[in-house]
């Protein structure tokens, strides 16, 4: 048998072999993050209970400064929370997240005199335009 066949094989092996004992210790590093209260695997039941949990209400209309000179507010609705904030009177989109069975369409983040976000779900439509009125972003859901 030729050496160079058996260092090629050789070398195969251990690429291998090191391959998944470097898979196996990132699997067993992520671990944690599959597994509920105490180490313990969540049941198919768990998970289900817990997606069917209302997400926490946020109260939109109270302002959050997050600067000097800005401000923020979050929006949520059925379709979707956004994040907006007013920068030196021009609005802005900071960030849009759909909810589950939504998406997004037509999005314009601004920063503008307006900054828009459109969610849909089969023929529902739920649009969030905002404007600023000084540095305070003004909000309005419009439900198609």
């Amino acid at each position: 048998m030729d050496r160079r066949f058996v260092f090629a094989v050789a070398g195969w092996l251990v690429a291998a072999l090191a391959a998944t004992v470097a898979g196996l210790v990132v699997i067993g590093s992520f671990g944690g993050a599959f597994r509920g209260p105490g180490d313990q695997s969540l049941s198919a039941e768990a998970v289900r209970r817990e997606l069917a949990l209302p997400a926490p209400s946020i109260d939109p209309t109270t302002p959050r400064p997050t600067a000097a000179a800005s401000a923020s507010r979050v929006v949520s609705t059925e379709g979707g929370t956004a994040v907006v904030s007013c920068t030196a009177g021009r609005a802005q989109l900071t960030s849009w997240t759909p909810a589950q069975g939504w998406q997004t369409d037509d999005v314009d983040p601004g920063p503008d005199t307006q900054a828009k976000v459109k969610f849909e779900s089969g023929e529902l439509e739920i649009e969030v335009e905002t404007h600023c009125e000084g540095d305070v972003p003004r909000t309005v859901v419009k439900n198609d």
